[in-house]
């Protein structure tokens, strides 16, 4: 049963990237990663077992996007835009693990 919710849990979590890199074309992928930590945060904070892994692997999971980062990076660089690399790499990381530590604490103090 817990694949069943994995797979729905990694569906919302992919659509959300969807509507985030659709709504918001220049930052929409900034926008999901750190959304993502958060609510990593926050279950990580808050949920354990079956609910953790749900929300952690599926919903922040999907939601989150390594891949996407790296292939902007990528072309970033490889276009000559090494400074667009390096700074949208340090953002994502920035704000994800500030992200990460807000939804711990938040998800720390509310249970």
């Amino acid at each position: 049963m817990i694949v069943v919710w994995l797979a729905l849990a990694g569906a919302c979590g992919a659509v959300l990237r969807l509507l985030a890199d659709h709504y918001l074309p220049s930052r929409g992928i900034l926008v999901a990663n750190t959304v993502g930590s958060l609510v990593a945060g926050i279950a990580a904070g808050t949920l354990s077992g079956v609910a953790l892994e749900v929300w952690l692997t599926g919903v922040a999971g999907a939601l989150t996007t390594f891949s996407t980062v790296s292939v902007s990076t990528a072309r970033d660089a490889l276009s000559g835009r090494f400074a667009a690399a390096a700074g949208s790499w340090a953002a994502h990381i920035v704000a994800g693990l500030l992200a990460v530590g807000l939804g711990l604490a938040l998800g720390t103090s509310w249970s």
